[in-house]
């Protein structure tokens, strides 16, 4: 089969399906997409929201509590324990399927009535209710996009981590502070994408490196400092003189690390251990394509964020712990196979189409909020031979009645559910961060907006007035309520980040925990590709790669970066 060019329905840009693309869609018993993987990539990030927790009244108890849904989302919700709990039943609020009205408004209807879970987690938290996308947690405090992680805060993106704080897509560390794409490693600081290091402040591109601070690019290498080999003796007294207590002084730091970082090239991808990809953030990986945030993954294309394995799946946002046969999900895992347009779904479920928050769910279509069942529509039970029979007809009727949006966008079998269905605003949203936009862009695009509805707090001390030595600090800091030297939003030290500061020996932070993640995600590059050349003098090879061509990076092909490196 040959490749095709489309016309994206929604961008009006030409997109382009290749013949394994073709293959991928046959298996998968599925209609080719008429929207291009940008726009589908968007389509799918505003139906899901990592960092954000709001107020709102609990369904049963009407009691505000904290959720990943803000209050004007149309929906109900229970808090966690009493959603996992056995005292409700999701098939009491089962639809007849009405063929005079278009699939996905019914679909909204049913969302807007079934109970969905406050926050998206698994049911084994342990001490750790503020925390969203998340599972296997204990003592945790606003971790998010996490699992397997314990005694830690202010983690986005990690995996099997402890005692670490302030940190962006880390896996297998421990004793870790502000780092980005870090993993394996232990008491490593500030740095950036480093792996297998211990003991590692300030550094970035290090593989098996110990004691080193302000090192760039460097192989199992000990006692560097500013890439400069030094006696055990003399680092260490170069270490003691840096008063790493002092945020004034780790403010300095900061500036020349970072301008020393700029004068060595960087690899055109982050990642190791990968054969036939494209994308960035990618490691031990096998034809993954176009693909941004991945470990051990095999077969797939379009994806963004995957962790602890996955296979054999396109367009999808968040697969988790062995999924395998994804396509148009968002946020399915647990040994999920053979999902379809779902969102939320994991714990062993397989053979789904459109549904959300199914967890342990087999063979259903149109599903909200269910359990281990099996043959449900619209949450309504049916026999086996009922529900196959039933769910045809279903697939024929959204095609012969198409869903038609405000902007006039069609909707038929074989489309991801409507942005303006979303709980979420494309600012609340996961598809900010990744594509972000300002409010009359929105408009513009057709997408919903709201205006943050912020708590005020009435502040006690202003970050820049906190003690600059960490030996200085009280323990009564933790009753202080604090103004972000940045955004001015109120912020607290809690007890936990305080025993790891004075542990360590760091000074307190004087910004909230969202604006020290703006400053982490400053590093990660956005989900786009551009086809670039290596800069290193004489070398013709060209690359995919997420370096923007106006980036200041020097950014080397593979080989070139190999050779670079000490």
């Amino acid at each position: 089969m040959n490749s095709e060019t489309k016309i994206c329905q929604n961008c009006k840009k030409d997109f382009t399906i290749e013949p394994d693309d073709f293959s991928f869609y046959e298996k998968m018993k599925v209609p080719v997409p008429t929207w291009c993987p940008d726009c589908r990539m968007v389509r799918r990030l505003i139906w899901r929201n990592e960092r954000n927790l709001f107020r709102r009244k609990d369904a049963l108890t009407g009691e505000d509590s904290f959720s990943g849904f803000p209050a004007e989302a149309n929906l109900q919700t229970y808090e966690n324990s009493y959603w996992y709990g056995d005292k409700w039943n999701s098939l009491d609020y089962g639809m007849d399927y009405d063929f005079s009205k278009p699939f996905f408004k019914q679909f909204y209807d049913l969302l807007s009535r079934v109970p969905l879970m406050a926050k998206s987690s698994a049911s084994f938290m342990i001490n750790s209710d503020y925390c969203n996308e998340a599972g296997r947690l204990r003592n945790a405090y606003l971790c998010f996009d996490s699992d397997f992680v314990e005694n830690s805060a202010y983690l986005v993106k990690a995996t099997n981590m402890n005692d670490s704080f302030d940190s962006h897509e880390v896996i297998e560390g421990e004793l870790c502070y502000e780092d980005v794409m870090v993993y394996k490693s232990y008491r490593t600081f500030y740095s950036l994408d480093c792996e297998s290091c211990v003991d590692v402040w300030f550094s970035k591109g290090l593989r098996g490196c110990t004691n080193c601070f302000g090192c760039v690019n460097l192989r199992g290498k000990s006692y560097y400092f500013f890439n400069e080999q030094l006696p055990k003796e003399e680092y260490e007294k170069r270490l003691s003189e840096l008063n790493l207590g002092s945020y004034e002084s780790i403010s300095k730091i900061r500036i020349k690390v970072l301008e020393f970082w700029q004068k060595f090239p960087v690899k055109y991808y982050h990642g190791i251990r990968n054969i036939s990809f494209t994308g960035d953030r990618i490691s031990d990986c096998k034809n993954v394509r176009d693909s941004f945030s991945i470990q051990e993954g095999e077969n797939m294309r379009y994806i963004e964020i995957s962790v602890l394995k996955a296979a054999n799946s396109y367009d999808c946002v968040q697969l988790f712990m062995g999924v395998e046969n994804a396509y148009e999900c968002t946020t399915v895992g647990e040994g999920a196979y053979n999902l379809r347009y779902c969102f939320n779904s994991w714990g062993g479920s397989r053979d789904l189409e459109y549904c959300g928050y199914c967890i342990g769910v087999v063979d259903c279509f149109g599903c909200v909020g269910l359990k281990k069942k099996q043959y449900c529509v619209f949450n309504k039970q049916y026999t086996k031979e009922e529900y196959f029979d039933l769910v045809e007809k279903i697939k024929k009727h959204m095609n012969d009645m198409p869903y038609v949006d405000h902007i006039g966008r069609s909707y038929v079998y074989g489309e991801f559910f409507p942005s303006e269905f979303s709980p979420l605003a494309y600012n609340e949203s996961l598809a900010q961060d990744y594509v972000p936009i300002n409010r009359e862009q929105a408009k513009e695009k057709g997408f919903v907006w709201r205006e943050p509805n912020a708590r005020e707090f009435q502040t006690t001390i202003k970050g820049v007035d906190l003690p600059d030595l960490i030996n200085d600090v009280p323990e009564s800091i933790t009753k202080e309520i604090i103004a972000c030297e940045t955004c001015k939003r109120a912020y607290r030290i809690v007890p936990i980040e305080l025993q790891f500061y004075k542990r360590i020996g760091l000074p307190l932070p004087h910004k909230c925990h969202n604006c020290r993640f703006l400053d982490r995600y400053e590093f990660i590059n956005k989900p786009k590709l551009y086809h670039r050349s290596c800069m290193k003098e004489g070398c013709e090879n060209e690359f995919e790669t997420s370096y923007s061509p106006d980036s200041s990076e020097i950014v080397y092909c593979e080989k070139c970066y190999q050779q670079e490196v000490y």
